[in-house]
């Protein structure tokens, strides 16, 4: 007799920690592997290798359902989407210190909000509204605009999380009819297919040590992935959300050990302005749905 699914809530924080810690070594890979190889070829191994972790668990649990005809446009809607925000994610990596980029990489949850009505058709409410204009501040505190190149580097890490708050609520569009993993797969494989078409441009073959960190770079982004998703089948957004904000010590640690960057005061201003917004968002979302 199979097992009834019994969520847990202890599981999904533990799987949501372990995700922000694998993309925070993700992270860190990039940032060493950024002056080396073109952003085009970084995203190309990041989704390719990504989806077969996926992959493998549709496979074994054969969990796999074809999307209909009409849903392939939104599909590849996103997958140009993920294509080029990572590309620009990328590249602010390799210019930013890497608790910086993670911290300003978490505007995402800001555009999500203001994302949502012109993809959702969701209405964004005053307390929404006040968040996010709360959280922008926080941005501009670790941002600190100006002309210097690392100020750069911030606004494609942003131009990047917008993008990918775009693919993420196409992504929920999708949720109805289809099935997480697949989901998961196919934001994975179709941006690799989409990249592929420039990678001869810019190709550059690896060195041994170039073919491990780039393999893995996908394959741990791929895990990543999965930890996420298990993470939500096991807990709301609510008791997860606090979780995500881990990713912030992980890179802090990985900047420290391996960059010997100490984290300044208005990184640390900036991300506890964020972290507050963000809390709101998902405290007065979870409000908003229990009405």
């Amino acid at each position: 007799m199979s097992q009834t699914f019994q969520p847990s809530a202890k599981r999904g924080i533990f799987f949501m920690i372990l995700a922000m810690l694998i993309f925070s070594v993700i992270n860190a890979i990039v940032k060493d592997t950024a002056t080396q190889y073109d952003p085009i070829q970084l995203v190309f191994f990041r989704c390719f290798f990504a989806a077969i972790p996926s992959g493998i668990f549709l496979v074994v649990r054969r969990q796999w359902t074809f999307p209909s005809s009409a849903d392939w446009k939104v599909h590849f809607k996103r997958a140009f989407l993920l294509a080029i925000g990572l590309s620009f994610l990328f590249i602010g990596i390799g210019k930013l210190p890497l608790a910086n980029s993670m911290a300003l990489y978490f505007s995402a949850t800001l555009f999500l909000v203001i994302l949502s009505y012109p993809i959702l058709q969701e209405k964004i409410g005053l307390t929404q509204g006040g968040a996010v204009v709360l959280g922008l501040i926080g941005v501009l505190i670790i941002a600190q605009p100006g002309g210097d190149v690392l100020h750069w580097g911030a606004l494609f890490v942003m131009l990047g999380a917008f993008m990918e708050s775009a693919f993420n609520l196409y992504g929920r569009l999708l949720s109805s009819t289809h099935n997480s993993f697949v989901l998961t797969f196919l934001g994975s494989l179709l941006p690799a297919l989409v990249i592929l078409f420039a990678l001869p441009f810019v190709w550059i073959t690896p060195d041994l040590e170039g073919w491990f960190a780039l393999i893995f770079l996908g394959l741990g982004g791929g895990l990543g992935q999965l930890c996420v998703t298990f993470a939500y089948r096991h807990a709301s957004a609510g008791v997860l959300a606090p979780m995500i904000y881990s990713a912030l010590i992980w890179s802090v640690m990985l900047d420290i050990m391996l960059y010997g960057n100490w984290p300044t005061q208005s990184l640390l201003l900036g991300c506890g302005i964020i972290i507050a917004s963000g809390l709101m968002i998902v405290f007065f979302e979870g409000q908003r749905k229990e009405a």
